[in-house]
């Protein structure tokens, strides 16, 4: 029963966490090029504009100029793996 309660409070944690994603993403685009290649981990430099960045590289950005993009991680991670355990109990149970 708390493995329910963690579920159903983890999930608006991890969806507000997760769209502040697309807020940095839309900063991100309206940068000067001076300021965002810099910040480009996979994005190839050549690129024309800073609205052409990687998901990954959005996320990396998010991750070390916001800390709670690690809740988003954590409750992430915490809902495959609840939903995995529970997947995994029912079709132990069947066999």
């Amino acid at each position: 029963m708390v493995g329910w309660i963690y579920f159903i409070l983890c999930l608006p944690i991890f969806l507000v966490s997760y769209v502040y994603s697309f807020f940095i993403a839309s900063k991100i685009a309206y940068l000067p090029q001076s300021e965002c290649k810099p910040e480009f981990i996979f994005t190839p430099k050549d690129v024309q504009y800073c609205s052409d960045i990687y998901a990954i590289d959005v996320f990396l950005i998010a991750l070390k100029t916001n800390p709670i993009s690690y809740l988003c991680l954590l409750t992430g991670m915490y809902i495959i793996i609840f939903l995995g355990y529970k997947i995994f109990l029912s079709i132990k149970n069947k066999l």
